[in-house]
């Protein structure tokens, strides 16, 4: 009885601390609204979990400062959860929101226009019937205002010709109001039109779709040739003509989400005339123009085995020349720059809409840089690269430019995001010192002034062409020798990093006890090129070698750690790395919690939205289809080479409890994955426990999250405690499938 009332006071300690820090919003979205001698004004938007709604609560709040950037009055917050995207007017004039409402029981879009006193239009896009539902996500999306206000334009599912069962009873004689309708396609209702997997689901075709506000019209552009996809698509600055990003659509669609190497191009439409304005072999995004019209400058990188990789920075003087330029190349491993700092090349994922000087001379960017993100200023002529000064250490993230000044997001691994802003001087001889100012102050979070963070550098003393890598430790400032367990946590991908962010989980894990190092192996991103290329081929090798070297160096630098007491949590190529960490090194770790993971890369290739991540990072070559029997590329030898490196090889070493959780509805590591791990570690009497819920990838649903975060905390609670464990034989649960997180 003594035992289930401590069990019951842990829960109710680690479901407090998750309600404390969700209370703590992160920014999405910041842009200047309005500036003038005496000040500006910032509109900001944020998210909040909700969790008596289970949702994220958005809602968007405006800051005045004067002319020192001091603060002067900040708005009371305005819940706009139910706005999927929006934009407004260069001049401020109009602002557009698509709106998603529930009516009867089925989704339904709007576009809402309004001016500074009312709404002015309200399109209920149903009824309209032009198109399929508009795209939100961050990597197609587009919603945007011509220059002259008159139009809107964004990017939506292109409409498909209806379908019906073979048999449906009708009417003998048509209504004359639908006599020219196209018949439907019968019995074509199931046939299988592929999308862009893992969070894009239901992408298949997309379209270019100009909203007339004066006229009241919608046109769905049909001059994209057959066999691109149209996305992320900007006025040209006369707004006669459209530039975007266009996809070459194979047979085959390959997941886009977190994968920047599918081929694509800058394009402009004029008029019917599409051209494309880049070549093949590249992958091309968010394209932007400068306030003068003059520049267009774009992100882009060589199509690779990489699925995320280093990126060029490139132009085109709009109106003078058609030729692409460089602007900063593909970083191999780091170049030299302004104020003797160096700079390890762009990874950023986007490019913020307004990232201009008002000379447009200068260009504003984020990126991930070893162990943090960092924000940078680039001189288009001179092609010189500046960093933005940041004397904290924390992340710099840079949201909107306006007339020289800057609005930010800054956060650390300790420190929720916070709005800050700042004032840019062309003519000061340190263009980097932006003078910051906060306008916002994260809330506390328990013992947050306990805790501390550390990034550390290694280089291996070999004569390897890669040798260094980087891992962070945070957790309490002093505690007594050799009483904190240690949290090892891998990165996913394997082609991403950890870079300074607040992370809910994490900072549960940290404030419950737990020391957390949070490891960037060989292979991560903001470290150059050919830091990333070196472990394509290696995975389960070279990222597992790091790993045990960064926890053997974290027990010799903070005696605080417990060496008996080193745990594992992972998600996808972390969860992979768990996996291989706890059976190829079973005596050093004492419990493990692993979401998504990657078990057995065979069977992943055969059910992956993203089957050629397989072999490219087991160093084999990626085949749709079977080679003839004369090849000399033999497929069983692939698949031999993507077992030997696959975590599932190992299973019978395992030796550590281990909690294990998938989603039904998970494009990229397929459930399947998971179960194979809990059903070899069952077989060999292992404490294993399986959490099977129904979402995807990431656990976006908001009651999903609290259940894995409450109970990975428990998990690693309970296997960490020096207290004898109540039932010595082995524990082996199977939660039931969790429908919207509930049992």
């Amino acid at each position: 009885m003594e035992a289930e009332k401590q069990d019951v006071t842990k829960l109710e300690e680690v479901l407090d601390l998750y309600k404390h820090l969700s209370q703590n919003p992160s920014l999405v979205s910041a842009r200047i609204i309005s500036i003038a001698r005496n000040g500006i004004s910032i509109q900001s938007v944020w998210a909040q979990r909700n969790l008596e709604r289970n949702i994220k609560q958005k809602f968007m709040q405006d800051f005045s400062l004067d002319a020192d950037l001091q603060p002067l009055v900040e708005s009371f917050p305005v819940d706009v959860t139910s706005e999927l995207l929006s934009t407004s007017s260069e001049n401020e004039r109009f602002r557009a929101i698509l709106r998603e409402i529930e009516i009867e029981g089925k989704p339904r879009q709007f576009i809402e226009i309004w001016d500074r006193q009312h709404r002015v239009k309200n399109y209920d896009l149903s009824a309209y019937d032009a198109h399929g539902p508009i795209y939100t996500d961050n990597m197609f999306s587009s919603f945007q205002f011509s220059p002259d206000n008159t139009q809107l334009m964004y990017v939506a599912e292109k409409k498909l010709r209806k379908t019906e069962p073979f048999y449906k009873q009708k009417p003998k004689y048509k209504p004359w109001s639908q006599e020219n309708e196209v018949e439907p396609l019968r019995g074509a209702e199931h046939v299988f039109k592929p999308d862009w997997g893992e969070q894009l689901q239901g992408r298949h075709q997309s379209v270019i779709v100009l909203l007339n506000i004066e006229e009241d019209t919608f046109f769905p552009l049909p001059f994209i040739p057959d066999g691109y996809f149209p996305a992320e698509t900007i006025w040209t600055p006369n707004g006669e003509c459209i530039v975007g990003v266009a996809y070459k659509l194979e047979r085959r669609y390959l997941g886009r989400f977190g994968c920047s190497n599918r081929e694509s191009y800058i394009f402009l439409l004029k008029g019917a005339e599409f051209r494309k304005l880049t070549g093949p072999g590249q992958a091309c995004k968010t394209p932007q123009f400068s306030p003068d019209g003059k520049h267009l400058i774009w992100l882009e990188r060589d199509i690779g085995k990489p699925h995320h990789n280093v990126q060029r920075l490139m132009r085109i003087k709009w109106d003078v020349v058609e030729t692409p330029d460089m602007v900063v190349d593909f970083v191999k491993t780091s170049i030299d720059i302004s104020g003797g700092k160096k700079f390890y090349g762009f990874y950023g994922q986007t490019i913020p809409k307004r990232c201009w000087s008002n000379d447009s001379q200068y260009l504003f960017l984020s990126t991930p840089q070893r162990s943090n993100i960092k924000s940078y200023i680039v001189n288009l002529e001179t092609k010189a690269v500046t960093e933005i000064e940041n004397s904290d250490g924390s992340s710099l993230n840079i949201l909107d430019v306006r007339k020289n000044r800057v609005v930010f997001t800054r956060f650390s691994v300790i420190r929720p995001p916070q709005l800050v802003v700042g004032k840019f001087d062309p003519t000061s001889s340190n263009i980097g010192d932006l003078h910051l100012y906060n306008c916002t102050s994260p809330l506390d979070i328990p013992k947050g002034e306990d805790l501390f963070y550390e990034h550390t550098e290694f280089e291996y003393k070999t004569k390897e062409p890669v040798r260094d890598f980087n891992f962070t430790y945070f957790g309490e400032k002093s505690a007594p020798e050799k009483s904190v367990p240690l949290l090892v946590v891998p990165h996913g991908g394997p082609h991403y990093s950890f870079c300074n962010q607040f992370n809910m989980d994490h900072a549960v894990f940290a404030i419950l006890g737990f020391g957390i190092l949070q490891i960037n192996f060989r292979g991560s991103t903001g470290m150059g090129g050919d830091n990333i290329e070196f472990l394509s081929g290696r995975i389960g090798e070279i990222d597992v070698l790091d790993c045990v070297t960064a926890i053997n160096l974290a027990l010799n630098k903070y005696p605080q750690i417990d060496p008996k007491k080193v745990t594992l949590y992972g998600l996808c190529h972390g969860a992979f790395l768990c996996a291989h960490l706890s059976s190829q090194h079973a005596d050093l770790f004492r419990a493990v919690v692993m979401r998504a993971p990657v078990i057995d890369i065979p069977s992943m290739f055969t059910s992956t939205d993203i089957p050629d991540w397989c072999p490219a990072n087991t160093g084999c070559q990626f085949l749709e289809q079977l080679p003839p029997a004369t090849s000399e590329t033999k497929y069983t030898e692939i698949v031999l080479k993507m077992f030997d490196r696959s975590p599932v090889r190992h299973a019978d070493k395992v030796k550590a409890p281990t909690m294990i959780a998938v989603g039904t509805e998970d494009l990229r590591s397929p459930a399947n994955q998971g179960k194979l791990w809990y059903n070899r570690l069952i077989a060999n009497d292992v404490i294993t426990k399986l959490y099977v819920y129904e979402d995807n990838h990431m656990f976006a649903k908001d009651v999903v999250e609290i259940d894995f975060v409450i109970n990975a905390a428990l998990w690693l609670l309970e296997h960490t405690s020096d207290e004898p464990r109540k039932d010595p034989k082995p524990a082996v649960v199977a939660e039931e499938v969790k429908k919207d997180g509930a049992k």
